[in-house]
């Protein structure tokens, strides 16, 4: 047979004691060790229990309860009461009988009960009624003008109490909650546990930051500080949290409930009322144009709980609660803006940064804006770790790759550009967006710019062929211009840059096509016609090309660059040659390409390629109707 002493308003809290036949059990808050009765102590803070409490002495089945007698100078021991809600608790005289699965409860107003169990298992079962009975409690709270009052009754409050209120501001919160968080749910743990012993005066508080929503016509909400230990009994009274407007969730605006039956109770200077009450305050800015921070969606309040709380405590306490949501909001904000900003610092410049703070944020939304976009893949990085022979060895490519692509992204930016993504040995770079105001042929010339600028700066990393006969570029780039779509895609955490279309498409094919044609720098013709005539940069067609996966064909064009960084060399002189070669290559006269084409030097790569290519048609000549286009092998 068990005895079970339980906390009625916490439930997770109780103590228990297996009882022989004939012992005796001293039950109380702290009951005399010294004495000869196996103690039974009332962990919680139950002002109605006392020291040295009352006496249970099992007789067979029963238990048998009877109040201590008084100490010197004290009143007897509260009286026992029927198991009951505190206004229908009846008196009953002792000595008690109690039957397995009977309980008293101590005192009037009193949250301590004592049960008689058969067995250790039931009390569980005991525990899960209590919180039964908390729900139904909560259920009968009304709207209370706590929130209403005239905050100059703080004064009312003894000089503990404000004394206090002022260390737990300027030490304990800076301190236990304002510093050290690592994320959103180490923060809200913190701020409730520092709640729950903030609150002088009162008795029983719990805090929780609570996310609410609907579940079809049902409040739903996660607890966004859980703690399995502390909180196993937590329940927030669904009934009250219904009557939280969340489809007009008001930043500014408390909700506060309190129980009905408000209770005289006599203190040592005066007679006050004494309430249960609850508060929903909103996890918002002080800043009236501010809202409620939001969890998936859903708005979050501060939910807090508390007893036997003076009407003035609780008046008092209301700006102390919204000032610490606030503080709450205050930090989840800077840590949002500052994720925002460390994103951003990924794909936009310092200056572009800067302009998008003070930018309205739906400029990053999805939207078709003409634009220019490149790939830069690094040459060969991929081979280089297929062979590399050791786990030291990959480790060091790719934390020289790493430099590679900071080196890459440091000229898009210098070059007014976007980065919209990473390859694991490349980078992807946008001109014309979000800065709308940009001409199309400006941002077109802002990309060759920064082209040509990457070059130069891995010409260190240039390498020499003997296959080839000639330097290697360290990177290789196609560029494209037109219509695309562009924005930020994914979850508001971990959003990205992305870039849709048949424009980003064809830029990706010609960074592959260049290494069909052993340049560093490829073009589309739109680009092309972008800025001619507009640089100082030489350019020469390649042929018409349909790429992998495309159903037409474009005119490309080779950015001419040193032999020294890997390019063609190719003189004013070979680009006019190689370009009337085109002419005889697109009307099928193969001898005469050939012919022109043999004129040009050995290590122009692209005169072997398009050579390449005229020797096999003059071998399986193309079907009629051929225009002259080329099927890339590249995709």
């Amino acid at each position: 047979m068990v005895i079970v002493a339980i906390n009625t308003k916490e439930p997770s809290q109780s103590t228990f004691i297996e009882v022989d036949e004939g012992q005796r059990v001293r039950i109380g808050r702290k009951p005399d060790l010294d004495s000869e009765d196996t103690p039974l102590k009332v962990t919680w803070n139950d002002r109605l229990v006392s020291r040295n409490h009352c006496t249970a002495v099992r007789d067979g089945k029963n238990l048998v309860i009877k109040r201590l007698r008084a100490l010197e100078g004290h009143s007897k021991p509260n009286a026992l009461f029927s198991n009951a809600i505190p206004e229908e608790r009846e008196l009953l005289p002792e000595p008690i009988n109690l039957s397995p699965g009977e309980a008293i409860a101590i005192g009037t107003q009193g949250f301590t009960a004592i049960h008689w169990l058969e067995f250790e298992e039931e009390i569980e079962a005991i525990a899960e009624k209590c919180r039964q009975a908390l729900d139904e409690e909560k259920s009968t709270y009304q709207s209370s003008e706590l929130g209403q009052q005239d905050y100059d009754e703080v004064a009312q409050l003894d000089e503990y109490s404000l004394r206090l209120q002022l260390k737990l501001i300027q030490q304990e919160l800076p301190e236990k909650v304002l510093s050290g968080w690592t994320n959103q749910e180490d923060l809200f743990t913190r701020a409730s546990d520092f709640l729950e012993k903030a609150l002088p005066g009162q008795k029983g508080v719990t805090a929780a930051f609570l996310a609410i929503g609907k579940s079809g016509q049902q409040t739903d909400f996660t607890l966004l500080n859980p703690d399995p230990l502390a909180r196993a009994d937590f329940r927030p009274s669904r009934t009250l949290l219904e009557k939280i407007d969340l489809e007009k969730a008001d930043p500014t605006k408390i909700y506060i409930w309190a129980s009905q039956d408000n209770r005289k109770v006599f203190t040592a200077d005066s007679l006050s009322d004494q309430v249960d009450w609850v508060a929903a305050v909103p996890v918002s800015l002080l800043d009236e144009s501010a809202s409620i921070y939001r969890d998936n969606e859903r708005p979050v309040y501060l939910y807090v709980e508390t007893r036997q709380a003076s009407e003035t405590a609780a008046a008092s306490f209301v700006p102390f609660l919204r000032l610490v949501s606030s503080l709450v909001a205050s930090l989840l904000s800077a840590r949002e803006e500052q994720l925002i900003q460390d994103r951003m610092s990924t794909y936009f410049s310092p200056g572009l940064r800067k302009v998008m703070r003070i930018s309205d944020p739906a400029r990053l939304d999805p939207a078709m804006v003409d634009c220019t976009v490149m790939f830069a893949d690094r040459r060969g990085h991929s081979r280089m770790l297929e062979v590399a022979k050791s786990d030291e060895e990959i480790l060091d490519r790719l934390e020289e790759n790493q430099k590679v692509v900071g080196l890459i992204t440091g000229e898009v930016f210098d070059n007014n550009g976007v980065i919209t993504d990473f390859a694991g040995d490349g980078a992807l770079g946008l001109w014309g967006w979000p800065n709308f105001g940009v001409s199309s042929q400006e941002h077109a010339i802002n990309a060759v710019n920064a082209a040509e600028a990457i070059v130069n700066r891995l010409a260190n990393r240039v390498e020499y062929e003997a296959e080839h006969s000639r330097n290697m570029a360290a990177v290789r780039i196609g560029i494209s211009t037109g219509r695309l779509a562009v924005g930020k895609t994914g979850p508001s955490q971990q959003w990205h840059i992305s870039v849709f279309g048949s424009v980003a498409n064809l830029g990706a094919r010609l960074e592959r096509i260049a290494k069909e044609f052993m340049i560093p720098v490829l073009i589309s013709d739109e680009t092309y016609c972008r800025i001619e005539g507009l640089t100082a940069h030489r350019f020469r067609k390649l042929c018409f090309i349909r790429p992998v996966g495309f159903a037409e064909s474009y005119p490309i064009y080779e950015m001419i660059l040193p032999k020294s960084v890997g390019g063609s060399g190719a003189t004013p002189g070979d680009v006019k040659l190689y370009e009337q070669a085109l002419e005889p290559f697109s009307a099928c006269e193969w001898d005469e390409c050939i012919q022109m084409l043999e004129v040009l030097p050995e290590d122009d790569a692209p005169s072997r390629w398009l050579r390449s290519k005229a020797l096999a048609f003059r071998k399986n000549p193309p079907p009629p109707g051929w225009a002259g286009e080329v099927q890339s092998i590249s995709k």
